[in-house]
Protein backbone atom coordinates (compact mmCIF):
# COMPACT_ATOMS: atom_id res chain seq x y z
CA UNK A 1 0.00 0.00 0.00
CA UNK A 2 1.95 3.76 -1.18
CA UNK A 3 1.87 5.68 1.50
CA UNK A 4 0.30 8.99 2.27
CA UNK A 5 2.10 12.20 0.74
CA UNK A 6 3.71 13.73 3.61
CA UNK A 7 3.28 17.86 4.06
CA UNK A 8 5.27 19.90 6.47
CA UNK A 9 3.52 23.09 7.80
CA UNK A 10 5.68 26.03 9.03
CA UNK A 11 4.44 29.14 10.50
CA UNK A 12 5.38 31.46 13.67
CA UNK A 13 3.46 30.54 16.92
CA UNK A 14 1.04 33.15 16.23
CA UNK A 15 -0.28 31.28 13.57
CA UNK A 16 -0.57 27.53 15.31
CA UNK A 17 -3.97 27.98 15.24
CA UNK A 18 -4.31 28.16 11.47
CA UNK A 19 -1.85 25.04 11.11
CA UNK A 20 -4.21 23.11 13.06
CA UNK A 21 -6.87 23.93 10.86
CA UNK A 22 -5.13 23.38 7.83
CA UNK A 23 -4.11 19.64 9.64
CA UNK A 24 -7.72 19.26 9.98
CA UNK A 25 -8.65 19.96 6.15
CA UNK A 26 -6.28 17.46 4.61
CA UNK A 27 -5.23 14.88 7.49
CA UNK A 28 -7.02 12.49 5.12
CA UNK A 29 -5.21 12.83 2.11
CA UNK A 30 -1.42 13.70 3.96
CA UNK A 31 0.79 12.94 6.83
CA UNK A 32 0.70 16.47 8.10
CA UNK A 33 4.21 17.95 10.24
CA UNK A 34 3.26 21.11 12.12
CA UNK A 35 6.31 23.20 13.46
CA UNK A 36 5.49 23.45 17.03
CA UNK A 37 8.35 24.72 20.04
CA UNK A 38 10.41 21.19 20.31
CA UNK A 39 9.63 20.03 16.78
CA UNK A 40 13.34 21.40 16.30
CA UNK A 41 16.08 21.00 18.32
CA UNK A 42 17.94 24.24 19.25
CA UNK A 43 21.16 25.34 19.34
CA UNK A 44 23.59 24.81 16.47
CA UNK A 45 21.85 21.93 15.31
CA UNK A 46 18.04 23.44 14.12
CA UNK A 47 19.43 24.28 10.42
CA UNK A 48 20.38 20.25 10.05
CA UNK A 49 17.42 19.13 11.72
CA UNK A 50 15.46 20.98 8.74
CA UNK A 51 17.29 20.29 6.77
CA UNK A 52 16.96 16.64 7.47
CA UNK A 53 12.57 17.51 7.75
CA UNK A 54 12.80 19.00 4.45
CA UNK A 55 14.10 15.56 2.98
CA UNK A 56 11.93 13.85 4.50
CA UNK A 57 8.44 15.13 2.99
CA UNK A 58 6.71 15.62 -0.46
CA UNK A 59 5.30 18.78 0.32
CA UNK A 60 5.27 22.18 2.60
CA UNK A 61 3.17 24.64 3.40
CA UNK A 62 4.25 28.14 4.67
CA UNK A 63 2.00 30.43 6.77
CA UNK A 64 2.26 34.21 5.72
CA UNK A 65 1.06 36.30 8.53
CA UNK A 66 1.79 40.15 9.38
CA UNK A 67 3.31 39.36 12.56
CA UNK A 68 6.07 41.91 12.24
CA UNK A 69 6.40 45.32 10.84
CA UNK A 70 9.54 46.61 9.09
CA UNK A 71 10.30 50.08 7.51
CA UNK A 72 10.81 49.83 3.81
CA UNK A 73 12.31 52.53 1.74
CA UNK A 74 11.07 54.74 4.48
CA UNK A 75 7.78 52.97 4.28
CA UNK A 76 6.40 51.19 7.30
CA UNK A 77 5.28 47.44 5.57
CA UNK A 78 3.38 44.86 7.46
CA UNK A 79 6.20 41.77 6.97
CA UNK A 80 6.15 37.65 7.77
CA UNK A 81 8.53 36.68 10.44
CA UNK A 82 11.84 36.19 9.30
CA UNK A 83 12.69 32.81 10.56
CA UNK A 84 9.48 31.65 8.76
CA UNK A 85 10.99 33.01 5.78
CA UNK A 86 14.03 31.17 6.03
CA UNK A 87 12.73 28.01 6.71
CA UNK A 88 10.26 28.03 3.36
CA UNK A 89 13.68 28.85 1.11
CA UNK A 90 15.20 25.82 2.62
CA UNK A 91 12.43 23.60 1.22
CA UNK A 92 12.20 25.69 -1.71
CA UNK A 93 16.05 24.62 -1.90
CA UNK A 94 15.44 21.03 -1.31
CA UNK A 95 11.94 19.66 -2.72
CA UNK A 96 11.41 22.31 -5.46
CA UNK A 97 8.97 25.84 -5.65
CA UNK A 98 6.57 23.96 -7.08
CA UNK A 99 5.98 21.33 -3.75
CA UNK A 100 6.22 24.69 -1.62
CA UNK A 101 2.35 26.76 -0.58
CA UNK A 102 2.16 30.10 0.67
CA UNK A 103 -1.02 30.41 2.46
CA UNK A 104 -2.07 33.93 3.76
CA UNK A 105 -5.14 36.19 4.99
CA UNK A 106 -7.20 37.85 2.35
CA UNK A 107 -6.79 41.54 1.81
CA UNK A 108 -3.85 41.97 4.12
CA UNK A 109 -1.17 43.59 2.24
CA UNK A 110 1.85 41.74 3.34
CA UNK A 111 5.59 42.65 1.77
CA UNK A 112 6.75 39.42 -0.01
CA UNK A 113 10.64 38.97 -1.17
CA UNK A 114 10.57 39.17 -4.56
CA UNK A 115 12.52 35.57 -4.48
CA UNK A 116 9.38 34.25 -3.60
CA UNK A 117 7.01 34.74 -6.45
CA UNK A 118 6.27 31.86 -8.28
CA UNK A 119 5.42 30.42 -5.55
CA UNK A 120 1.65 28.83 -5.15
CA UNK A 121 -0.22 31.12 -2.88
CA UNK A 122 -3.71 30.66 -1.11
CA UNK A 123 -5.64 33.06 0.62
CA UNK A 124 -8.66 32.69 3.21
CA UNK A 125 -11.04 35.39 5.01
CA UNK A 126 -9.72 35.43 8.56
CA UNK A 127 -12.83 37.36 9.39
CA UNK A 128 -15.20 35.16 9.36
CA UNK A 129 -18.45 35.99 11.17
CA UNK A 130 -19.23 32.76 12.52
CA UNK A 131 -15.30 32.51 13.51
CA UNK A 132 -14.71 28.91 11.86
CA UNK A 133 -11.41 29.01 10.56
CA UNK A 134 -11.50 25.68 9.78
CA UNK A 135 -13.97 26.53 6.85
CA UNK A 136 -12.54 29.26 6.26
CA UNK A 137 -9.85 27.53 4.94
CA UNK A 138 -11.23 25.08 3.03
CA UNK A 139 -11.05 26.46 -0.23
CA UNK A 140 -6.72 27.20 0.07
CA UNK A 141 -6.57 23.64 1.39
CA UNK A 142 -8.53 21.78 -1.70
CA UNK A 143 -6.51 23.76 -3.89
CA UNK A 144 -3.59 22.55 -2.13
CA UNK A 145 -4.78 18.68 -1.98
CA UNK A 146 -5.08 19.34 -6.27
CA UNK A 147 -1.67 20.05 -6.35
CA UNK A 148 -0.57 17.46 -4.20
CA UNK A 149 -2.70 15.04 -6.30
CA UNK A 150 -1.19 16.39 -9.23
CA UNK A 151 2.86 15.90 -8.41
CA UNK A 152 2.33 13.07 -6.44
CA UNK A 153 5.22 11.42 -3.89
CA UNK A 154 8.87 12.31 -4.16
CA UNK A 155 10.62 9.03 -4.97
CA UNK A 156 13.14 9.03 -2.13
CA UNK A 157 11.55 11.59 0.26
CA UNK A 158 12.03 10.71 3.64
CA UNK A 159 16.10 9.40 3.01
CA UNK A 160 18.38 11.23 4.96
CA UNK A 161 22.19 10.85 4.04
CA UNK A 162 24.40 12.76 6.56
CA UNK A 163 26.63 15.00 4.05
CA UNK A 164 29.36 14.88 6.92
CA UNK A 165 31.42 12.36 4.74
CA UNK A 166 34.99 13.62 4.43
CA UNK A 167 35.70 12.19 8.19
CA UNK A 168 39.18 10.36 7.28
CA UNK A 169 38.49 6.83 8.46
CA UNK A 170 39.69 3.68 7.24
CA UNK A 171 38.30 0.67 7.32
CA UNK A 172 40.38 -0.64 9.92
CA UNK A 173 39.46 1.74 12.16
CA UNK A 174 35.95 0.34 12.40
CA UNK A 175 35.24 -1.63 15.26
CA UNK A 176 33.56 -5.44 15.18
CA UNK A 177 30.51 -3.77 16.48
CA UNK A 178 30.75 -1.29 12.85
CA UNK A 179 31.04 -4.17 11.16
CA UNK A 180 27.76 -6.25 12.93
CA UNK A 181 25.17 -3.65 12.72
CA UNK A 182 26.36 -3.08 8.63
CA UNK A 183 26.03 -6.96 8.25
CA UNK A 184 22.89 -7.07 10.29
CA UNK A 185 21.31 -3.95 7.63
CA UNK A 186 22.40 -5.82 4.82
CA UNK A 187 19.30 -7.44 4.40
CA UNK A 188 17.58 -4.14 3.58
CA UNK A 189 19.57 -4.13 0.32
CA UNK A 190 18.14 -7.78 -0.92
CA UNK A 191 14.85 -8.14 1.34
CA UNK A 192 13.69 -5.48 3.50
CA UNK A 193 13.89 -2.63 1.14
CA UNK A 194 11.87 -0.26 3.85
CA UNK A 195 14.81 -0.60 6.60
CA UNK A 196 15.12 -1.36 10.18
CA UNK A 197 14.26 0.41 13.49
CA UNK A 198 16.79 0.52 15.52
CA UNK A 199 15.32 -2.14 18.13
CA UNK A 200 15.27 -4.48 15.53
CA UNK A 201 19.15 -4.12 14.68
CA UNK A 202 19.82 -4.66 18.55
CA UNK A 203 17.24 -7.66 18.46
CA UNK A 204 19.06 -8.89 15.56
CA UNK A 205 22.40 -8.05 16.90
CA UNK A 206 21.16 -9.68 20.03
CA UNK A 207 22.74 -6.42 22.07
CA UNK A 208 20.76 -4.07 23.34
CA UNK A 209 23.81 -1.79 24.44
CA UNK A 210 24.49 1.84 23.46
CA UNK A 211 27.35 0.69 21.86
CA UNK A 212 24.58 -0.29 18.99
CA UNK A 213 23.18 3.60 19.36
CA UNK A 214 26.74 4.82 18.72
CA UNK A 215 27.83 2.55 16.07
CA UNK A 216 24.61 3.58 13.92
CA UNK A 217 25.19 7.35 14.93
CA UNK A 218 28.95 7.25 13.80
CA UNK A 219 28.28 4.70 10.50
CA UNK A 220 25.31 7.26 9.16
CA UNK A 221 27.42 10.30 9.70
CA UNK A 222 30.53 8.31 7.61
CA UNK A 223 27.35 7.63 5.10
CA UNK A 224 27.58 3.93 5.15
CA UNK A 225 23.91 4.41 6.72
CA UNK A 226 20.70 6.07 5.61
CA UNK A 227 18.23 6.68 7.63
CA UNK A 228 14.59 7.54 6.94
CA UNK A 229 11.36 9.35 8.48
CA UNK A 230 8.92 6.24 8.97
CA UNK A 231 5.23 5.54 10.96
CA UNK A 232 4.65 2.30 12.39
CA UNK A 233 1.23 0.89 12.92
CA UNK A 234 0.38 2.98 15.42
CA UNK A 235 0.96 5.95 13.99
CA UNK A 236 3.95 6.72 15.89
CA UNK A 237 7.16 7.95 14.44
CA UNK A 238 11.34 6.34 14.18
CA UNK A 239 13.65 6.17 12.21
CA UNK A 240 14.13 3.15 9.76
CA UNK A 241 18.03 2.21 8.87
CA UNK A 242 19.04 1.13 5.66
CA UNK A 243 22.85 0.34 4.60
CA UNK A 244 23.98 2.50 1.82
CA UNK A 245 26.03 1.95 -1.58
CA UNK A 246 29.17 3.12 0.86
CA UNK A 247 28.04 0.16 3.42
CA UNK A 248 27.86 -2.40 0.64
CA UNK A 249 31.55 -1.33 -0.58
CA UNK A 250 32.81 -1.65 2.91
CA UNK A 251 31.05 -4.73 3.35
CA UNK A 252 32.33 -6.22 0.46
CA UNK A 253 35.52 -5.04 0.91
CA UNK A 254 36.02 -7.02 3.89
CA UNK A 255 34.04 -9.59 3.47
CA UNK A 256 36.24 -12.05 5.03
CA UNK A 257 36.28 -9.82 7.95
CA UNK A 258 32.37 -10.25 8.15
CA UNK A 259 32.58 -14.14 8.35
CA UNK A 260 34.95 -14.21 10.79
CA UNK A 261 33.31 -12.25 13.07
CA UNK A 262 30.43 -15.21 12.91
CA UNK A 263 32.61 -17.78 12.82
CA UNK A 264 32.30 -20.60 16.61
CA UNK A 265 34.21 -19.96 18.90
CA UNK A 266 36.20 -22.91 20.58
CA UNK A 267 34.19 -22.03 23.40
CA UNK A 268 31.21 -22.98 21.15
CA UNK A 269 32.67 -26.04 19.75
CA UNK A 270 32.92 -27.77 23.00
CA UNK A 271 29.40 -27.06 23.60
CA UNK A 272 27.41 -30.28 23.69
CA UNK A 273 25.18 -29.80 21.39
Amino acid sequence: MERKPRLFIGCSAESLIIADAINENLDHSCEVTIWRNGTFRLANNTIDSLTEKALSVDFSVFIFSPDDLATIRDNEEKVVRDNVIFELGLFIGTIGKQRCFIVKPRGVDLHFPTDLLGVTTADYEPNRSDGDITSALNYACTLIKKEVDRLGLIRGAGTYTSTVSNLQVRDEDLTDIDFRVLAALMSTATSSPSGLALWEIKNVLNNKTPKVDVSSIKLERLGYLEKENDVDHNGWDYYAYKISQNGLEIILRNEQKLYSLYEPTSEDNDLPF
